[in-house]
């Protein structure tokens, strides 16, 4: 059974993969399965004033990937991942000019593009049992720039075309928890930034003088999705930390045609975002920001109509903290944010009256909490904002005048 699954795994990837150079139209079949742990771990340490240094990790349970640059595509994949994956950048510097430190964890991952052609595609993503986990990690003493960023998700598709049609029927099931971990450790930067991304499902489109015909169905079900995001550090010039968490997250954007989408949404699962930043002196920019969200849908199109039905549910409850602690003479900035469950439906006209209509419906039976802190022992500016909503909607027409 295993090298049965093995051999469809190996020639969908090497149809899906491979742009279809001699013909106008490529179809192809994608069946994966992965029952056991992925594992990506990588700890770079120098020492005595490298000039970079920089730690990688990606992990996937299953990952498909394709293109065909000359015409159309028409494909379906089904990919289930029941293990646990785990990827883990450690960067350890005492003195460099640049040290980055990147992390990312999928259960599984799925890309397709088109151009000059139509893409068609009929999909499904499960993840289940085994959780996600991302770590990036960046401990340095002086340097010019540090960058922790890690991101993970169950499920995550993105697909793009240009001058074709995008026609999707794809579903994302994930009952796992997620956990995604940036932190920095800093003596003396100029630029720092951490950050931190998790969804149980994410999906993106993008495409330009096409006409999408897209149908989502997203579930999350896991204990959990967590993000966190941490600075701690001497001296500092400018300096970033952001945590992003959802349950469900999906962007479609389109130019120059019309765009249909019917959109199920429906997150179970506790999410929770932190952002902390502490710093013994610092004289730019600091900011400390933290976003959750149950389920959130962005639709856009520019020149042509949008029309929605998106139905929203959300019962799990969401929770957002950022913090800043520190003494200097630059700006401080914290900003927590906690949703139900959101929309955005945006238009812009060129000419004609293209307008953006249809229905959404949202239900969120979660606790909704956001907190901030902001302590300071001399400073610049000092702004901070908490905001909890328990379900928005935004319906956007402009043209290119406004």
């Amino acid at each position: 059974m295993t090298a049965k699954i093995r051999l469809v795994t190996a020639t969908a990837l090497a149809l899906l993969a491979t742009p279809a150079l001699a013909q106008t139209k490529s179809t192809a079949i994608n069946d994966q399965l992965q029952w056991g742990d992925v594992f990506a771990n990588i700890n770079v340490v120098t020492r005595n004033g490298a000039p970079s240094a920089t730690a990688s990790a990606v992990a996937a349970g299953n990952s498909v990937s394709g293109a065909n640059l000359t015409g159309d595509l028409s494909a379906q994949s089904t990919q289930t991942m029941t293990g646990a994956t785990f990827g883990w950048a450690n960067v350890d510097a005492d003195r460099t000019g640049q040290a980055i430190a990147v992390a990312t964890s999928q259960g599984n991952t799925l890309q397709a593009q088109t151009q000059n052609g139509d893409l068609d595609l009929v999909g499904a993503q499960a993840t289940s049992k085994g959780d996600v986990n991302a770590g990036a990690v960046a401990t340095v003493g002086s340097t010019r720039s540090v960058t922790a960023v890690a991101s993970g998700a169950g499920n995550n598709a993105a697909l793009a075309a240009d001058h074709g049609d995008l026609n999707t029927n794809f579903t994302q099931t994930d009952s796992s928890s997620v956990y995604s971990v940036a932190k920095v450790n800093a003596q003396s930067t100029r630029d720092t930034v951490a950050g931190a991304s998790a969804a149980g499902n994410a999906y993106g489109s993008t495409s330009t003088t096409s006409t999408v015909t897209a149908a989502l169905t997203q579930n999350s079900s896991g204990p959990q999705v967590y993000a966190s995001s941490a600075v701690t550090q001497d001296r500092a010039r400018n300096v970033t930390s952001a945590a992003t968490a959802a349950g469900n997250s999906a962007s479609i954007e389109n130019e120059w045609g019309y765009t249909q989408i019917r959109g199920r949404q429906d997150n179970a699962s506790g999410v929770y975002s932190e952002s902390k930043v502490a710093l013994a002196s610092w004289t730019g920019a600091a900011t400390s920001s933290a976003y959750g969200v149950g389920n959130q849908a962005l639709a856009t199109n520019v020149g042509s109509d949008l029309d929605v039905d998106v139905l929203q549910q959300n019962t799990g409850n969401i929770t957002t903290s950022a913090t800043f602690d520190g003494a200097g003479s630059g700006d401080a900035v914290v900003a927590s944010t906690a949703v139900g469950n959101a929309f955005t439906g945006y238009v812009c006209s060129y000419c004609g009256d293209a307008r953006v209509s249809g229905s959404v419906t949202q239900t969120n039976g979660g606790n909704v909490a956001s907190s901030g802190i902001i302590t300071t022992n001399g400073s610049g500016a000092v702004i901070g904002s908490a905001s909890a909503i328990g379900n928005t909607a935004t319906f956007i027409t402009t043209n290119s005048r406004n």
